[in-house]
């Protein structure tokens, strides 16, 4: 239970001064993913040591690869490192509430005084910040994943210009990337076993689709159109907090039209 040691890794240290932590972190940790798995780094890791740093590479290797919001995913690894099934959940549920909290407060406020003009010029105060916090995070998630791969930075240009021809986000392709990428630089065993006239792209002719749907009133096949919506965002994008941006924008402003560009901002 919370309040007892768990010397599972790192110093010695309670569930509870973990959990304290990612609440702190989730109520004012601000810069994006890229800046929180910092923050995790150099508080848990280098600073405190309730962590090592052998799990937590570990964890932000796992994090990356699963699809879902990066900083998150790793908070609750860090959790189960520490308390296994109840310290992940209890630190994830810490870490995730207050921004959960904000942004039904925020999204509240917006409803009811959208219209007002102070309330219009602190959004777009807010808008203007997030854009240049994501544009420095895209900048530093780029050099870390990246770094001097060929092989990624291929992949990179290829999906950057075919998102910009095609002005949306192809799922297909994301995972077309991850399976090239996986192919080519970790093959499995039975890929040794395929003959030399064989490619490893004649394994995947398939695509997933990707799906689309009818924007309509609050109703609820509306709302089973979110679901469904959120669903593939948070079970096919990859990377991090910062690659379901455009990804979000691409569904629920120009295909579902559910929000405008303002109130998307």
């Amino acid at each position: 239970m919370i309040g007892n040691k768990n010397s599972s890794s790192g110093g010695p240290t309670t569930l509870w001064e973990l959990v304290r932590y990612f609440l702190y972190l989730g109520t004012f940790g601000f810069g994006g993913p890229i800046a929180l798995v910092g923050y995790m780094q150099k508080d848990l890791v280098e600073k405190r040591k309730w962590i090592e740093k052998q799990d937590y590479m570990e964890g932000l290797a796992l994090a990356q690869l699963a699809p879902g919001p990066l900083a998150a995913q790793l908070a609750i690894y860090l959790g189960y490192v520490r308390g296994k099934i109840w310290g992940a959940t209890v630190v994830g549920i810490a870490f995730i509430v207050p921004s959960f909290l904000m942004v039904w407060g925020l999204g509240v406020l917006y409803v009811r005084f959208g219209g007002l003009p102070w309330m219009q010029a602190a959004f777009y105060g807010v808008g203007a910040g997030v854009i240049a916090i994501i544009a420095r995070s895209a900048y530093k998630l780029t050099r870390i994943t990246l770094e001097r791969d060929k092989l990624l930075w291929s992949l990179f240009v290829l999906m950057g210009v075919t998102t910009a021809w095609a002005e949306a986000e192809i799922i297909s392709l994301f995972i077309l990337c991850g399976i090239i990428a996986m192919v080519v630089q970790a093959p499995p065993a039975f890929l040794g076993r395929l003959s030399r006239g064989t490619t490893p792209l004649s394994l995947v002719p398939w695509l997933v689709p990707l799906a689309t749907g009818l924007a309509g009133p609050v109703t609820a096949e509306t709302l089973a159109q979110v679901l469904w919506f959120f669903t593939k965002a948070g079970a096919f994008v990859f990377g991090s907090g910062l690659a379901i941006v455009p990804f979000l924008y691409g569904g629920v402003v120009q295909e579902y039209q559910w929000l405008n560009d303002r109130q998307f901002l």
